[in-house]
């Protein structure tokens, strides 16, 4: 059974396309800029990073890109339907779709685990292997209404199977090395675009599972220690991550040494983090195979510390919902709710309930509870997850997007707007 649990794992755990690689280095880099974004502060122990095998010059590399002939996000209709309890359309949101168009904010996104019959192992899956539509469809699912802000760079990378993260067979050095190999894929492509395209703009970094993991990594790599890109960073939104740490009572100092969990939510410069389980249930996703616990990584420069569960604190986003049950508006894509009513994606108001609930310093989620009125038609999209063998695992885990991607856009509005 528990091979069986962690195969499940490496199925679902999400990220991204198939296309060619290449051997040439993205990495050897000219500018001063860049060479002082990349430079870390050396310490007792460290490691050398792995270079990637991809070169992000070529467009096929990248799952969205604005300089994309073809790019499906570019053409996608973001108005959202609102549909009422009787399947009626009580009006739409206007969403201007800017996926080719500059802004003056970029949208930097990493989709999650996405892989068909992956190994039971630890190891990297290349780009011709993963199953590209899927992963398309999962980045404009999740992330496809931050093309609100601007433009949207999305890099194909070399997966890790969920084998990697959850194994506890695997040994730490082992772990970090296959880790290390997709980092430097999702490092490579962040810094191709910064060098290329960024032009001064502001950031919006956005992932999930996978993809957040990775993304935290980046964010301590290049931006906890970096001002230049410190003062870029509209937010890091980390879905699906869960496990962002301090000592208890603060804020920084642990997962990162600078760069704090936002506090407010018009406040830029910071991290979001959320993850969705069904009200009231066990949070039983700890484990020590996570990133968290690895003292290599810390070696790589891509995590400031280790856990210490003694005397650390997991905290999320607590700006936008309490304690107290909220009813919270549900996006999903029409397709998912069997719903057409010339809409891509729909708004599900007054059907679920959302608080951030805390048992203890290592125990916090996003709860969401399932309240329709009695009459109401709509589909329950959150029902499908609960038939999950890894619900009792990872709760609503595929569906944080969905959960708290109003709250989410709503926030950035406001950074947006007020940040400078």
């Amino acid at each position: 059974m528990k091979n069986f649990l962690l195969y499940m794992v490496a199925f679902v755990f999400l990220v991204s396309c198939s296309s060619d690689d290449t051997s040439t280095n993205p990495n050897e880099v000219e500018t001063e800029e860049i060479e002082e974004i990349v430079e870390n502060p050396e310490t007792e122990e460290t490691l050398e990073q792995p270079s990637s095998i991809l070169d992000y010059n070529t467009i096929d590399n990248w799952a969205f890109h604005p300089e994309q002939n073809i790019n499906l996000l570019q053409l996608y209709n973001l108005d959202i339907g609102i549909v009422n309890k009787d399947l009626e359309l009580d009006g739409s949101i206007e969403i201007t779709n800017n996926a080719k168009t500059d802004t003056g904010v970029d949208v930097f996104f990493v989709h999650p685990t996405i892989l068909d019959n992956p190994p039971a192992s630890p190891e990297v899956i290349s780009l011709a292997d993963q199953p590209t539509e899927r992963i398309n469809y999962t980045i404009i699912a999740q992330g496809g209404l931050l093309a609100k802000y601007g433009r949207v760079f999305a890099p194909k990378y070399r997966q890790c199977t969920g084998y990697t993260y959850l194994d506890d067979t695997v040994n730490k050095e082992l772990q970090a090395s296959v880790i290390m190999q997709s980092y430097s894929d999702i490092k490579a492509a962040f810094l191709n675009y910064f060098e290329n395209y960024n032009n001064g703009n502001k950031i919006i970094l956005a992932g999930h599972s996978q993809g957040a993991y990775l993304l935290s990594m980046l964010v301590r790599d290049l931006f906890d220690q970096n001002e230049n890109l410190q003062s870029k960073l509209v937010t890091a939104a980390l879905a699906g991550m869960g496990h962002v740490y301090a000592k208890e009572g603060e804020f920084v100092g642990g997962q990162f040494e600078n760069i704090s969990l936002c506090q407010q939510i018009e406040e830029c410069g910071c991290i979001q983090a959320w993850r969705s389980y069904e009200e009231g249930q066990t949070y039983s996703d700890t484990k020590n195979t996570l990133p968290m616990f690895n003292e290599e990584l810390v070696k790589y420069g891509v995590i400031n510390r280790t856990v210490d569960i003694s005397n650390d604190w997991f905290i999320m986003d607590e700006n936008y919902l309490t304690e107290n049950q909220e009813y919270v508006r549900y996006i999903a894509l029409s397709s998912n709710v069997n719903e057409d009513h010339g809409y891509n994606f729909v708004a599900h108001d007054n059907l679920y309930l959302s608080r951030m609930r805390r048992d203890s310093n290592t125990e916090i989620g996003l709860n969401i509870t399932y309240s329709p009125a009695t009459s109401d038609q709509r589909i329950n999209d959150l029902a499908i997850e609960e038939q999950s063998l890894l619900f009792d695992f990872w709760g609503y885990h595929t569906k944080d997007y969905a959960t708290y991607l109003w709250p989410l856009l709503e926030q950035i509005d406001a950074k947006l707007a007020n940040c400078n």
